[in-house]
């Protein structure tokens, strides 16, 4: 490890509603360190370079830094999105629905002091401060199905998730505004296995009134799976004549 700065990725995690009895907060905080090691462990069996990882623990809390040697898009789509979402499901199994775990993660990168146990950076600033947005933790309570919330920062989203690589869909991540404490700045926010309400088809209905003929436009929205869009409005009619 070094004092100097180096450009890492840093990913923090944090127990979804883990104040209370004691031995379900106990039981989180383990299942946390099993869904991260799990996760790790597989990553590491497929070859990739992340073994080197730095990880700190701090209760329900946990920060991961990963050097930019490993590829920003594999991170997100390859180690959150399938190996820390494959180890929740199987942890969240075995477990009574009392003792059901959920994460919020967040997700930046930037120039980071790595000196283990102590880890800074505006980075690592950044990523906890998205990670308690608002904006996501009202995501996580509307949607209780979902076991996993995870946001990005705004250039995580452009430099990575746009270019599309790793199958990575920048449309299954919604824009927010992220104020906390002094931290104010655009997040992307992503529930993964919900999905996003998407106009398919639009057809104009014509109707007389004593002014002259109205057209409806109605937008028909299809949904497939169980919608996660708290600022969507659906169902809009504009009138216009004829």
């Amino acid at each position: 490890m070094t004092s100097l700065a180096l450009s890492q990725t840093v990913i923090s995690s944090d127990v979804v509603g883990s104040s209370g009895q004691r031995r379900r907060q106990s039981h989180l905080d383990s299942a946390h360190d099993i869904v991260l090691t799990t996760a790790f462990s597989a990553a590491k069996a497929a070859g990739h370079p992340i073994a080197s990882a730095f990880r700190r623990v701090d209760g329900d809390s946990a920060t991961i830094v990963v050097s930019a040697d490993v590829s920003r898009s594999w991170i997100l789509a390859d180690f959150i999105l399938r190996e820390v979402a494959i180890a929740l499901t199987d942890v969240n199994r075995a477990a009574s629905e009392q003792y059901q775990l959920r994460l919020r993660m967040a997700v930046d990168f930037g120039e980071v002091v790595l000196d283990p146990p102590h880890v800074q950076g505006d980075a690592v600033v950044g990523a906890a401060r998205l990670r308690d947005a608002p904006a996501l933790r009202e995501a996580m309570s509307g949607s209780p199905e979902a076991q996993l919330g995870l946001i990005i920062s705004d250039r995580y989203y452009r430099e990575v998730v746009l270019h599309g690589e790793r199958g990575l869909d920048a449309d299954e991540f919604q824009e927010v505004e992220v104020k906390v404490k002094t931290y104010s700045e655009r997040g992307w926010v992503r529930l993964p296995g919900l999905a996003a309400a998407k106009p398919v088809s639009a057809a104009p209905v014509r109707e007389s009134t004593s002014d002259g003929p109205v057209i409806h436009t109605e937008v028909l929205n299809k949904f497939e799976e169980r919608v996660y869009a708290p600022h969507g409005v659906f169902g809009v009619v504009r009138d216009r004549r004829g």
